[in-house]
């Protein structure tokens, strides 16, 4: 329980005046305070008139950790090159050391001055004009930050402060940040479904001949596995608008990690079922997702879908790719770690997937970014080799995949934080939207198969735009 008091906050922002006065620095005031729930939406939305185009919204599918953040106070932007996640490390720590001013008051994880952004998937490549919002890292502390955390809700109020600041000042925007919370009438059915006018797949046939390229250096043992990606755009009668998309994600998706990322034009959205990495305290948790199939539209032939992707060789093949990679991963940084014999199913509305959790207990000084500088891409996202899957994909693929399939995620003040890949996902700018979605290609795939399987992963925007009407079990 936090008990923060109108003197309690005179006196830190008072302190923090002094200092940055003395240092002839700004420093930044966390301020986090013990607030009745809200529907995350509700607060979403309440920022449109102060904060559109600076707004963020995650949730992971046990509800663990739900964050809306509204405005920006300080930003990160990553690097180019191999160093960007140990750079963008480096300049948190920065900021923790000389930018942060800290209370004496402790706060749970996930509030306070969270860091919130993502990396591009593939640093090497120029960004195409659908990702203008997005470099090859970028990471903000927003204004305000709403928390839901173990069925408790927090508001932080972040605050700019310098030398020659007014207390007068600092508390009218403590007051204008609370009042977010007045408002919790929120009308989603006033949201109407736009016009879908058109809905085109960019260069399908290039797709399939990409893919028996693949399975042609597969077979000639140059690869074991590569993942191919397609897009799709879908244009609408009007504005797309963020709230209703998102609206559908959190109903339609509950299995998976929805997430926005808004940019003062382009809007990075998703729902991805795949968790990079999660950091909490000294133990990791990451996922291997690889293999795939349909839902059926009964439960008997929803179960006969899934019976047949756990005894499928080819998905099969293709997921023990992954869990390799990652255990390696997680043996070199963990002292102790625990990976299930066998893969289960892991559904969402649209399709399943073959699924195995890792857990692992880490070394000393081990931190959430090293793990993702290890990890991305992993093989159910880019390939393996890893580097030789790389070269294929700038090879055969013709865009850049910007965020899309890269890790996307946060961490708080105390380095925990939780991490996933961009997948499900598309970029919303004005009435467009540009859709993602990939697959792996063994020696076993066919260009028909991998086509369809994107199709399918291509459902859960679509549906959340209104593109599509169709029911699965």
């Amino acid at each position: 329980m936090i008990a923060i008091t109108e003197q309690l906050i005179h006196d830190h922002i008072k302190h923090a005046i002094e200092c940055a006065k003395n240092e002839s620095k700004t420093k930044l005031v966390s301020l986090v305070k013990k607030v009745r729930p809200i529907d995350p939406l509700i607060f979403y939305a309440n920022g449109y008139d102060q904060f559109c185009g600076e707004r963020f919204c995650w949730r992971d599918p046990n509800q663990q950790y739900t964050f809306v953040g509204l405005g920006c106070v300080y930003t990160i932007h990553a690097t180019e090159g191999k160093n960007r996640f140990l750079d963008t490390e480096k300049e948190w720590e920065r900021f923790i050391n000389e930018v942060f001013y800290p209370s004496e008051s402790t706060t749970p994880n996930g509030t306070g001055p969270l860091l919130f952004g993502g990396f591009s998937f593939d640093s090497n490549q120029e960004a195409d004009a659908y990702w203008t919002d997005f470099p090859n890292g970028k990471f903000i502390i927003p204004s305000v930050l709403y928390t839901e955390v173990e069925s408790h809700a927090y508001l932080s109020i972040n605050i700019n402060v310098d030398g020659s600041g007014q207390l007068s000042d600092y508390f009218q925007k403590i007051e204008e940040s609370e009042k977010l919370l007045l408002n919790e009438h929120f009308d989603g059915n006033s949201y109407v479904t736009p016009l879908l006018l058109q809905k085109e797949e960019l260069d399908s046939d290039q797709f399939k001949k990409n893919v028996e390229k693949a399975t042609s250096l597969i077979k000639q043992g140059e690869i074991e596995k590569v993942v191919l990606a397609r897009q799709l755009e879908a244009i609408f009668s009007e504005r797309i608008s963020t709230e209703y998309v998102l609206q559908r994600l959190l109903r339609e998706q509950p299995t998976s990690y929805t997430y926005i990322f808004e940019g003062p034009n382009q809007h990075f959205i998703g729902a991805s079922p795949e968790r990079l990495v999660q950091k909490e305290e000294e133990y990791v948790f990451s996922t291997c997702l690889a293999g795939s199939i349909r839902r059926g539209k009964t439960r008997q032939e929803d179960q006969e879908l899934g019976h047949e992707l756990l005894n499928d060789e080819k998905n099969l093949i293709e997921h023990d790719v992954v869990v390799h990679m990652i255990k390696e991963a997680m043996e070199a940084y963990c002292s102790e770690i625990e990976v299930p014999t066998q893969p289960s199913l892991y559904k969402t509305k649209h399709i399943q997937h073959l699924y195995t959790p890792v857990r692992g207990k880490i070394k000393h000084d081990v931190t959430l970014f090293s793990f993702i500088e290890r990890l991305h891409p992993t093989p159910a996202l880019g390939g393996y080799p890893q580097q030789k899957a790389m070269s294929i994909i700038r090879h055969l693929e013709p865009f850049n995949r910007g965020w899309y399939a890269a890790p996307i995620g946060w961490i708080d003040i105390n380095g925990n934080g939780e991490f996933i890949v961009g997948i499900r996902s598309g970029v919303i700018e004005e009435n467009k939207a540009m859709l993602f979605a990939g697959c792996g290609i063994v020696a076993d795939s066919t260009s028909e198969s991998e086509y369809e399987e994107t199709n399918i992963k291509f459902n859960p925007m679509l549906s959340a735009l209104g593109g599509i009407v169709r029911g699965t079990y």
